[in-house]
């Protein structure tokens, strides 16, 4: 019998750390754990194999296309096929940060959005019927939140990966020569790469739509404000951001494991934004 396999990205710390533990309780089937760095997430399989848990440690840096194709070949060569992806690998900067608005656009854009789409050009052939897929993002990510020029040329009925890969270079250039209002993007760089993995998801969705291989769901989770080591400059003495309490890592979690634990013959949500299991409108 084939081996159910799941895959988390950016699973050493935080959020995907949590998901991990979880898939592991959870899931009957192989749970790869994956990050960049390889003392920090064998450091948190050891964690896991104290509790009892098996998680299986890969490296797996998404901004780079040869760890991304050694991944690959290990992915065929032991398991043939994946049953669920959540692209958690990502990062957001302390406001604090002593890096330009520039640089931290661009790392940002380059693992949020660019590596996952990358990754998914890869392994997408691999995924089998009733996969589920999950990238993280924000409900900050909404069309409305651009000028309406923008907005335009954005179909999401039909923009491709292709034409969406190219705004968000359009948005590092405008971003570069300080100009990005002038363009239609919003200030935050959160939210600006959160348009484009919302519409990702749309696009991706759309597509498998006609694809042979039954029941493949794709979907963002919006983890809401989460008190991880990332978050944590962004919140006041008493875990807010705001008026609004941060949510635990855990109940973050529990919201991904939700998507990638769907039923097979679920057919929605597919395509959406879900935070704490509603879906949100992005337009």
């Amino acid at each position: 019998m084939v081996k159910q396999v799941a895959l988390i990205t950016g699973a050493n710390r935080g959020i995907g750390f949590e998901v991990a533990r979880k898939l592991l309780r959870q899931f009957r089937g192989v749970v790869i754990v994956t990050g960049r760095n390889t003392a920090k997430g064998k450091r948190a399989c050891q964690i896991l194999a104290a509790e009892g848990l098996k998680p299986v440690w890969h490296e797996l840096d998404v901004t780079m296309s040869a760890s991304i194709r050694m991944f690959i070949e290990f992915l065929k060569e032991n398991y043939g096929g994946i049953d669920i992806l959540i692209n958690n690998a990502g990062t957001i900067f302390p406001k604090d940060s002593q890096l330009s608005m520039f640089r931290q656009a661009e790392l940002t854009v380059n693992t949020n959005f660019k590596g996952t789409l990358s990754l998914c050009r890869y392994l997408f052939p691999l995924l089998r019927p009733h996969a589920r897929v999950i990238m993280m993002s924000s409900e900050l990510g909404k069309l409305s939140s651009l000028d309406q020029r923008l907005r335009k040329q954005i179909d999401l009925e039909k923009t491709s990966m292709f034409e969406l890969d190219g705004l968000a270079d359009k948005y590092l250039a405008a971003v570069k020569a300080k100009v990005w209002s002038e363009h239609g993007w919003p200030d935050r760089i959160i939210e600006a790469v959160s348009v484009l993995i919302n519409v990702l998801v749309k696009c991706l969705a759309r597509d498998l739509k006609s694809d042979p291989r039954r029941n493949i769901l794709v979907n963002a989770c919006c983890p809401g404000w989460t008190a991880t080591d990332e978050m944590s400059s962004h919140l006041d003495s008493d875990g807010c951001l705001g008026q609004i309490k941060a949510r635990t890592a855990e109940d973050s979690a529990d919201d991904v494991i939700k998507l990638a634990l769907l039923p097979s013959g679920t057919t929605s949500p597919d395509g959406e934004v879900v935070y704490k299991g509603q879906i949100i409108d992005i337009n």
